[in-house]
């Protein structure tokens, strides 16, 4: 019986990455795998003997930078003890035989930020010891001579890779994120009732047509540059449901007053469920400005929303001219302008989102990590 182990920090917690690691280690077990995974967290005392073990490390909780070496050494003890057949990295770690590149090319993301924030930040996040632990990381790793496998879920993210690092093109594999298609199907042929029940709840207009940003931390997803796109809108008849958590969600909140959207946008939160704003809504607007690829790009799509971001999005990629558009220079607003406008004529409708639906069938989840644990065999 081959033995894989994973490793990913926080593997039992519920983020999009988190909910990868679970998937891949039921994956390999269903190929007659035994599969460890490496996390963070606190050891358990109960005997590990399922066909998927946990095996945790306490780690700093601060500095972060501290946090990860911690973690790689942990790692890297485990398997000179172990020998494993296949290692599967999901995070920042020095070796593994294979790596899913789930959080893309850090020195790309960091050079995103001098478009939000200017080229000082930039240079100052390059002297942080964090940043500067996570570049050294993600050199060894992705440049180890007895790598064998880059998953990469963009061809955006190949591209940065091949950009940044000395590594055979041969050896990165582009495999899109995947998404609960067949689990959605219920929650979509609801739409039209729990969405009446959702608006009655939070006092909304199920008739208004609804815009839906979704996503934690607004500069990054570029709350800002959709805000400042709306308003240059003629027709304010929509509104903008903000779904996600951000420290600065008060100046977010100010900047759509003083914009002359305040009776257009509507500020949730973070929530457990976003699938009633998915039925609810018209729209996904995720016009990011670093995102290898944005989960809610494809789950809004598999809701039937028309979905519009930008080509600094990864998930940009599975967009076509009857699902999306993918805005090309988000520094151009009139860009997005022009596409927030042509979709004020798309309101959702039964056979459109059907349409739209139907569009990533062929990335459901099964079939998406089918062809990734075929390429490490």
């Amino acid at each position: 019986m081959k033995h894989v182990v994973i490793l990913k920090s926080g593997a039992q917690n519920s983020g999009g990455l988190e909910k990868y690691a679970s998937r891949i280690a039921s994956a390999f077990v269903q190929k007659g795998s035994r599969v460890s995974v490496l996390t963070t967290g606190t050891p358990s005392s109960s005997p590990q003997t399922a066909p998927i073990s946990f095996h945790p490390v306490k780690t700093s909780r601060w500095p972060s930078f501290l946090r990860m070496e911690e973690f790689d050494r942990f790692a890297k003890k485990w398997i000179e003890e172990e020998k494993p057949d296949l290692i599967f990295g999901m995070d920042r770690n020095r070796f593994q035989t294979h790596i899913r590149a789930g959080n893309g090319v850090h020195i790309s993301y960091l050079k995103s930020r001098i478009l939000t924030e200017g080229r000082w930040k930039h240079w100052i996040c390059r002297l942080n010891p964090m940043h500067r632990k996570i570049l050294e990381l993600e050199k060894t790793a992705f440049e180890h001579p007895l790598l064998k496998k880059i998953f990469a879920n963009s061809h955006m993210v190949r591209s940065q890779i091949l950009e940044h690092y000395k590594i055979e093109p041969s050896k990165i594999e582009v495999i899109h994120n995947g998404v609960e298609w067949e689990e959605m199907e219920g929650p979509f042929s609801r739409r039209k009732e729990e969405s009446l029940a959702f608006a009655k709840r939070f006092h909304l207009d199920p008739d208004t047509f609804y815009f839906l940003f979704v996503g934690n931390g607004y500069l990054r997803k570029g709350l800002g540059t959709l805000l400042q796109a709306l308003s240059r809108i003629s027709s304010h008849s929509f509104q903008l449901l903000v779904v996600g958590k951000d420290n600065q969600t008060e100046y977010f909140q100010a900047k759509a007053v003083e914009l002359g959207l305040k009776n257009h946008v509507r500020f949730f939160g973070s929530m457990e469920d976003i699938t009633p704003f998915y039925q609810l809504s018209d729209v996904l607007v995720i016009p990011s400005f670093y995102d290898p690829f944005a989960n809610v790009t494809i789950e809004a799509l598999a809701m039937g929303l028309f979905t519009v971001s930008s080509k600094q999005n990864g998930g940009h990629e599975i967009l076509t001219a009857d699902n999306g558009i993918a805005v090309d220079n988000l520094l151009e607003i009139d860009s997005l302008v022009g596409a927030l406008e042509s979709c004020l004529k798309r309101k959702k409708n039964d056979q459109s989102a059907r349409h739209i639906r139907d569009s990533v069938a062929h990335l459901d989840f099964s079939k998406q990590l089918h062809q990734l644990i075929q390429a490490c065999e």
